[in-house]
């Protein structure tokens, strides 16, 4: 008689899986298997909803919004202080009559209009149906410098190019002829110009980085705001020497300046200015940077003498008016 006994789970030739600890590993990979195909299908399902609905966005402004004639752009609205002719900042932006007005990113218009060293800040918005606002805010120059550098040619010439620093040192090239009115191109072409600055770098559309530049910066926007202003017309700023501005004005003078402390100086250059009127005399020389003392120098009384005699003998101007 032969007897058939079932295999023992448990003997030497029955695998892990037939025992109880195989069949729970069995089971948690099936159920991850099938977790990973139902989030797989479901990001599946997310990303072609987000494709057709991004797709559709795209047809519906290609056909309805982009092409509207009742969002086209007809007229540009400016903001400034009125140096930049308005028509310069409508070409700075890119823009045209007739472009979709929701056509452009806002960002853009208002990066393209700051690539211009005249600029400040600039802001842009939209005015439906048909405007778009620019709003900017232009730098003023306050000093003259000059450069030596190649003009680029075969022969590498060397030249001068003017260049004009605002109230924070950032450097303008000089414009061009159209750029702004020549009433103010011929005012900013008369400004102090600041000189010993060979060697320093510089770069258009940067804030200067030397001190001395920035000393003579700062000292030229406290003068102009000063009432010695009214007084003297400075043409030159010189920084060649260490912590020593020089100032030229157009009637001869020479006056030393230390960096520190520049309207209490300014208040003695007003001082002895007012004193010298008083006697009749003009200042010649006038060293400010040493403490508690003034050394100081008038002009001969012969150059005052021509210099009245010239004024004296120039005839004045007539306005003719036809009759």
């Amino acid at each position: 008689m032969f007897f058939f006994s079932k295999k023992s789970p448990f003997s030497a030739e029955s695998t892990s899986e037939d025992i109880g600890l195989g069949r729970q590993r069995r089971e948690k990979r099936k159920r991850r298997v099938r977790r990973v195909l139902r989030v797989g299908s479901w990001l599946s399902a997310v990303l072609f909803a987000a494709w057709t609905l991004h797709s559709g966005i795209h047809m519906f402004l290609q056909k309805y919004v982009y092409t509207n004639d009742t969002l086209s752009l007809k007229r540009f609205t400016v903001r400034s202080q009125g140096v930049i002719p308005q028509r310069l900042l409508v070409q700075w932006t890119g823009l045209k009559p007739g472009d979709n007005l929701l056509g452009f990113e806002l960002a853009e218009i208002k990066r393209n209009l700051e690539l211009s060293p005249f600029i400040a800040e600039a802001s842009v918005e939209r005015v439906f149906p048909e405007t778009l606002s620019i709003h900017v805010r232009e730098r003023k120059p306050k000093a003259r410098i000059q450069l030596l550098q190649l003009d680029g040619t075969p022969n590498g010439s060397i030249r001068l190019v003017p260049l004009m620093l605002d109230e924070k040192g950032v450097v303008m090239s000089r414009p061009t002829q159209g750029e702004i009115p020549i009433s103010m191109r011929l005012k900013w072409d008369q400004l102090p110009e600041i000189t010993g600055v060979n060697g320093i770098p510089i770069h258009i559309g940067r804030a200067v980085d030397d001190p001395r530049l920035k000393a003579a910066i700062h000292w030229v926007t406290t003068f102009q705001e000063s009432l010695v202003h009214s007084m003297v017309t400075v043409t030159e700023v010189n920084v060649s020497e260490p912590d020593v501005i020089q100032v030229k004005t157009e009637d001869g003078q020479k006056v030393l300046f230390g960096f520190d402390d520049t309207l209490a100086q300014l208040a003695k250059w007003m001082q002895v200015i007012d004193f010298g009127r008083e006697i009749g005399r003009r200042l010649s020389f006038l060293n400010l940077t040493i403490p508690n003392n003034m050394p100081f120098e008038w002009m001969p009384e012969e150059a005052l003498q021509a210099d009245e005699r010239r004024n004296r003998t120039q005839l004045p101007t007539l306005n003719h008016v036809d009759v």
